[in-house]
């Protein structure tokens, strides 16, 4: 009997430290057996926080983080205190008074600081992968996600360990290419990787045009399609606040009708999709498997997918969270 190839398949980490030391942990302890991973997207962050010394006129350091004031009185607090941070998928910047107030009045500053952030951090989790991972004939395959600047691009493709899949076809299984394309459609907040939807399908028709067998083909798309369940979120007013009726929330897709059409027209063997935190769950549009392993990386939980992959196809799918 041929054994199968085992995906372990997540995505929207954003810049949570826990959530990513997690996912290195599991793969390195082969706690799942996966013979690959897959991470659809959405790397970094959105957030920075200013961790400010002396700001009550003493030596210790404050900052706000979620509504909260937080102090540290001592270097082991602080130490304490930039790990939660980064826990949430935050990033801490240590500032005085004044470069905190020289940060509220230029917004370009405040942007350098992140970027600088993000591109540290970035380094780190890469390097650590392939610390904790060389050598255990685990490949990661990931790519950006609607979410993610350009400037990580070049600092993805230093990794030695990690690789960057997007918008490229690689040999996936013994028997499976993968398809993976990390832009989005249209969202309300103009996030850097975002394609009107003719062009998105486009493009992901051109990458899925080149593959050997179409039945034997994942596709991995950061943004789920669209009216699948796998993309329901909260439905926005035009001041992007949630619309509610009679005390409710209303909720409804805001996946892309171009990766619905995408499938519907190739008929890829699994979707693997992220992008929709909220809509954790698989379904199926004809004669493809869809998943999106959902998250609740501020929170520090990893949430993922185990699907078992066979040469006739998807043999066992089971969703995951630690």
């Amino acid at each position: 009997m041929t054994k199968p190839f085992r995906l372990y398949v997540c995505s929207d980490i954003h810049a949570s430290e826990r959530t990513w030391r997690k996912l290195l942990n599991a793969t390195r302890a082969n706690t799942y057996k996966a013979d690959a991973v897959l991470i659809a997207g959405d790397l970094t962050g959105k957030a920075l926080v200013a961790v400010v010394k002396g700001d009550d006129g003493g030596e210790a350091w404050t900052a706000s983080v979620l509504g909260q004031r937080r102090v540290a009185r001592s270097e082991s607090e602080l130490k304490d205190l930039e790990r939660s941070i980064a826990d949430l998928g935050y990033y801490a910047v240590r500032v005085t008074p004044e470069e905190r107030a020289a940060m509220e009045a230029d917004p370009e500053l405040v942007r350098a600081h992140f970027h600088d952030r993000i591109a540290v951090r970035l380094r780190e989790w890469l390097a650590l992968a392939t610390e904790r991972l060389d050598g255990t004939g685990t490949p990661v395959y990931l790519m950006p996600g609607n979410d993610d600047e350009f400037e990580i691009d070049p600092i993805l493709a230093e990794s030695t360990y990690c690789r960057n899949v997007n918008e490229h076809v690689i040999d996936l299984t013994p028997w499976h290419q993968l398809v993976a394309m990390g832009w989005s459609s249209p969202t309300p907040w103009s996030t850097p990787r975002e394609l009107p939807e003719e062009e998105f399908l486009d493009r992901l028709s051109g990458l899925l045009g080149g593959v050997r067998d179409l039945r034997r083909t994942v596709m991995m798309t950061h943004v789920p399609p669209y009216d699948s369940g796998l993309d329901t979120a909260p439905l926005l007013s035009p001041e992007l606040r949630p619309t509610i009726t009679a005390g409710d929330v209303l909720r409804g897709p805001v996946g892309s009708t171009g990766v619905r059409r995408a499938i519907e027209s190739f008929r890829p063997v699994l979707g693997v999709h992220g992008h929709i935190h909220e809509s954790g769950g698989e379904r199926r549009i004809g004669d493809t498997l869809c998943v999106n392993a959902g998250s609740e990386s501020s929170m520090g939980i990893l949430r993922g997918y185990l699907v078992d992959l066979g040469p006739n196809g998807v043999e066992r799918t089971l969703r995951v969270e630690g």
